[in-house]
């Protein structure tokens, strides 16, 4: 016997205030009679049996007790597990997607799951256990094992992929590991469509366990930030799902867990979506959306976003520049724009400014390159060998001639060059100063010259950069890192792995903030749900197969009670209205 909404069980206090009811109900004083009315009454107490007498006068409370007792028992969802026609051979698909997350009765429906499959292997003594996890793609987790124990742990050890399950090629692959022999193939998911999945083979039989009552849900389907000239802008649409309208608060915070701009609060009618804007946030990297509300469906009440997914910026390069800059920018393949020096002023934060002006240079706050500058050129040719830094990863091992060299900035540090006349220097804002015009030096005429700029461009465009936004497990190739290979960390800290600079990176399953680092670069990355996860769904259990009817709406693997159990309480229903009728309350 097992119960569906052990929950339940609170209801016992409702018999159990009947029962107290019955000790302090007012008691009736005993007085003589003079009358034949009761004599025949008395005669039959008299005459019964003493164990039967108490009962006889008492039968209503019994029969109360008996009722409520028993609907007690149906509230709780009584059900028999196991069948006599069991094969050898026990097949567990296990559904690991987000949606497992969903609440009934308060508790999630993988923990409810769990607990059928490992019923389901403890009555399954001296079978084989297979078990398979149907994520985005199936996975055989453990293969024809005879150990229950094993079998048991396997699933206690079950998590969430929250990657949208493939749940038709996870059936297909048990199929394929019954290898034409009998087998019952356990399915635990939310929902299911007959007509989608795989036709059973000879001996296959499919038991789908499903959710049985759909939650509410509110869903926050969007989200997205756009970086502005000083501040950052952020939008979100959500749905409400759910049969009530619903009162939502929403928050913000950064990657470092700093709450950012002021929480918002709305109702949302049932059935509708509203945007929720949020404006004149500071210029953050990025952002968690957190959503709260009362609803079964808690996965998707979060949701992350960052500020740039790692594009190119575009490239001002000023017109007077001499010809080799302009021929070395565009072999970078960048977004080239040409401007005049009286146009400076007009020029976008977001981009990267490429020019001869030092006043341009020093007024604006990175990302920007100056050839050359105001002041006396110090003639005294030099042969400057190029350091090992990031920006010379194409162009290590050269000796760069200088027929002269400007005087150096006395506030930033020397990346080529002796510190006392350096040909490159770096401002702590990433801008870069050559302190030679392009005349002056045969660097211009070098195949590093236009790596080193497509090398600066690629750097500007990924600082504040974010690697992008990944689904659960997803692999894309990245941008390599200037250094090396890339390490992954949680938003908190937390060493996750490391991957090479020409690997792919796999992101992880959890849905949240991470950060990517190689030596000074830092990258955030957001894991979000996948769209068909944002919502929840629930239907009939049924069974597939030789074994069971197609499509017949049952709880797979248990045996149904709850019709004859109601059967008994309409009896016992009845049996009080007949005890009232003939004795009245007193009995």
């Amino acid at each position: 016997m097992g119960f569906g909404s052990i929950s339940m069980i609170w209801t016992l206090a409702i018999p159990a205030i009947v029962f107290l009811y019955y000790f302090f109900r007012k008691k009736h004083e005993e007085r003589t009679v003079p009358s034949v009315l009761f004599w025949e009454q008395s005669r039959k107490h008299t005459e019964s049996s003493p164990f039967v007498n108490p009962l006889y006068r008492n039968a209503l409370f019994y029969l109360q007790m008996g009722t409520l007792l028993l609907f007690v028992l149906l509230l709780m969802k009584p059900v028999l597990t196991g069948s006599g026609n069991r094969s050898e051979h026990l097949i567990i698909v296990a559904d690991v997607s987000a949606t497992m997350l969903a609440e009934e009765d308060g508790e999630p429906l993988m923990e409810r799951h769990k607990a059928r499959m490992e019923s389901l292997i403890r009555d399954s003594k001296g079978a084989r256990f297979t078990i398979i996890r149907a994520g985005a793609a199936p996975d055989v987790l453990l293969q024809g094992s005879g150990q229950s124990d094993e079998a048991i742990r396997t699933i206690h050890d079950l998590k969430l992929t929250y990657a949208h399950q493939d749940l038709a090629a996870a059936m297909a692959l048990a199929g394929t590991v019954a290898g034409g022999e009998q087998a019952d193939v356990h399915v635990f998911t939310d929902s299911a469509d007959p007509e989608e999945l795989p036709a059973a083979g000879p001996g296959v039989v499919y038991s789908i366990h499903t959710a049985s009552a759909l939650p509410e849900n509110v869903s926050v389907v969007q989200f997205g930030i756009a970086l502005e000239e000083n501040s950052l802008s952020a939008i979100a649409v959500v749905t409400n799902d759910s049969p009530t309208d619903k009162k939502v608060m929403f928050s913000l915070q950064d990657g470092k867990g700093s709450a950012v701009g002021q929480p918002h609060e709305l109702t949302i009618g049932s059935g509708e979506a509203e945007r929720v804007v949020f404006e004149d946030l500071p210029a953050v990297r990025a952002l968690e959306l957190n959503m709260k509300t009362d609803d079964g469906y808690p996965a998707d009440n979060t949701i992350h976003a960052v500020s740039r997914g790692g594009e190119e910026l575009p490239v001002f390069a000023e017109a007077g520049l001499h010809e080799l800059v302009h021929q070395a920018l565009l072999a970078t393949g960048a977004d080239v724009t040409a401007y005049g020096r009286d146009e400076a002023g007009q020029l976008p934060e977001e981009a990267i400014v490429v020019t001869g002006s030092e006043k341009t240079f020093l007024e604006r706050r990175g990302r920007t390159v100056l050839f050359g500058r105001e002041g006396q050129v110090n003639e005294n040719p030099v042969f400057i060998k190029l350091s090992e830094d990031p920006l010379f990863t194409f162009a290590q091992d050269e000796d760069i001639y200088a027929s002269g060299l400007y005087p150096p900035f006395a506030d930033m540090e020397t990346v080529a060059g002796p510190e006392q006349s350096p040909l490159i220097q770096r401002a702590g804002d990433g801008r870069i100063a050559i302190l030679a015009d392009p005349s002056m030096t045969d660097w211009p005429l070098r195949p590093s010259f236009p790596l080193f700029l497509w090398s600066v461009i690629d750097g500007y465009s990924r600082e504040q950069a974010g690697a992008g936004t990944f689904l659960p497990g997803e692999s894309r190739a990245t941008t390599p890192s200037l250094v090396g290979g890339w390490q992954l960390y949680t938003a908190e800290g937390e060493y996750l792995s490391e991957f090479g600079s020409s690997g792919a990176l796999t992101a992880p399953d959890e849905p949240r903030l991470y950060v990517l680092r190689s030596g000074k670069e830092e990258r955030y990355l957001a894991v979000i749900l996948p769209e068909e996860e944002r919502a929840v769904s629930a239907g009939p259990s049924f069974t597939m197969g030789e074994k069971g009817e197609h499509g017949k709406s049952e709880s797979a693997g248990t045996l149904p009670v709850a019709v004859p159990l109601i059967l008994l309480l309409l009896f016992l229903i009845l049996a009080e209205w007949e005890v009232q009728r003939h004795h009245g309350l007193s009995y």
